[in-house]
């Protein structure tokens, strides 16, 4: 059966940003394992939490930490270390590469539909990252997280476009991806970027090549 049956009505893309745009999960781990490392006692516990909990926000795991150290009325701990994470994810973003197919992809993709973007990622944050590798004005709206969480940004680009869920596809790499776009009611295709997903697994692909071959009808 064609592709096309299954995304003939599609008319957004929305695309998770790290492991499905830029090759950025393994520099986002190594910033965790440099927070966590000051804090010895807690390594092992937060990394797993880091493992084990992916699709949280950065925020979410310091928190966790927060509450492990028995800090949780302390806000300048949370504001110290999360600018300590973002600065190594900065550093870590100077040589970051686009997952393999992604600009194709954005290039067909960009020709066709709004293009929106839902991460994780705090806006501010996201959008530096964004104008360094020239993509910012590649999609329509960006969602950065805060203050987005992703199945929140997901209604608000339904309702900015006018459109029914089954009007948009989500592209992402992670169970959080998956979960936001089975809460939102739009179509979903995953990138295997390393992550799980939730049983039932989802149409999976190893890189944006593999997914606009398979959309190819829909692109073209």
């Amino acid at each position: 059966m064609s592709n096309l049956f299954f995304y003939s009505g599609c008319r957004v893309l929305i695309l998770d940003f790290d492991g499905v745009v830029i090759e950025s999960n393994d520099i986002k781990t190594e910033a965790f394992r440099q927070v966590f490392g000051g804090f010895p006692d807690h390594f092992d516990e937060m990394m797993a939490f880091h493992h084990n909990n992916v699709s949280l926000s950065r925020f979410a795991k310091f928190k966790h930490l927060q509450f492990l150290l028995g800090e949780t009325d302390n806000d300048d701990f949370l504001v110290e270390i999360a600018d300590e994470f973002s600065s190594y994810v900065l550093d870590g973003m100077a040589d970051v590469p686009l997952v393999p197919g992604a600009e194709s992809f954005l290039k067909k993709a960009t020709r066709k539909f709004p293009l929106y973007l839902a991460s994780v990622t705090p806006a501010e944050e996201l959008g530096l990252i964004l104008e360094r590798l020239n993509l910012l004005h590649i999609f329509r709206d960006v969602y950065g997280c805060p203050p987005w969480i992703k199945p929140d940004a997901i209604l608000d680009i339904l309702k900015k476009e006018d459109i029914k869920p089954e009007e948009a596809l989500l592209i992402g790499d992670s169970a959080g991806d998956q979960r936001a776009a089975q809460v939102s009611g739009v179509h979903f295709l995953a990138r295997n970027s390393g992550l799980d997903f939730d049983a039932p697994q989802p149409v999976m692909f190893s890189d944006m090549n593999q997914i606009s071959n398979y959309l190819q009808e829909l692109l073209s």
